[in-house]
């Protein structure tokens, strides 16, 4: 007869796996999903083994490296959804209204200020960069999710923040001066700063969703 685990069996692996250094709540799922199967093959095998017996033969199979490589794949698998999504999200901004009046500002600045006139320019890029590095904490302030224990958030957190330092690097730094006419360093600045406030709308509709998602599921787990 095959063997199915029942709800305080399952809580048993959850605290197995927790046991193992594993954290994260939607990680334990997904390692639980794997795990579990295992369990209930090896007990559907031999009926005389115990749960426990069971769990330990089954993390032995997963090899040295134990649930590593799920987790490993877990996380893989969420940055490249996200990096997959990136396109479409920033499409959705280029939609958005906010768009057309970040271009027609940028180019009436281009228009009328001259690109020898530093400090101008040089105002333009420190509002972004300041910009960023005060919206971005006020997003992360406002968007929290009940508990901080979902890799989900972590993962994307961890994706966004080298984004918005690289962008900001790419504003502010004077290198690109070296190898381009101030002209087109000026006109390439402006399109740095277009995707970086592209790159932040994309953050905060992003981070709003992904905590709603992990608040639900934190809701599920707590009553199931």
């Amino acid at each position: 007869m095959e063997k199915k685990l029942n709800k305080t069996e399952l809580k048993e692996l959850l605290a197995f796996i927790e046991h193992k250094g594993y954290t994260f709540v939607d990680v334990q799922l997904e390692i639980l999903d794997h795990f579990a199967c295992k369990v209930e093959e090896l007990m559907t095998d031999d009926p005389s083994l115990n749960l426990q017996a069971a769990m330990v033969q089954a993390h032995q199979s997963f090899g040295a490296m134990g649930f590593s490589e799920i987790e490993d794949s877990f996380d893989l698998g969420l940055q490249n959804k996200f990096v997959k999504s990136l396109p479409g999200d920033f499409w959705l901004f280029m939609k958005s209204w906010r768009s057309p009046v970040y271009i027609l500002y940028f180019t009436l600045f281009a228009y009328f200020i001259p690109f020898t006139a530093s400090p101008f320019w040089d105002g333009i890029k420190m509002g972004l960069v300041a910009s960023i590095i005060i919206f971005v904490p006020v997003y992360l302030l406002k968007y929290r999710p009940i508990y901080n224990k979902y890799k989900l958030y972590r993962s994307y957190i961890g994706m966004m923040i080298p984004m918005f330092t690289l962008l900001i690097l790419l504003i502010s730094g004077e290198w690109l001066t070296k190898y381009l006419p101030l002209a087109l360093y000026n006109i390439l600045i402006l399109v740095f700063i277009y995707v970086a406030l592209g790159i932040l709308d994309v953050f905060h509709r992003n981070l709003k969703l992904i905590v709603k998602r992990v608040d639900e599921m934190e809701l599920e787990t707590h009553y199931s």
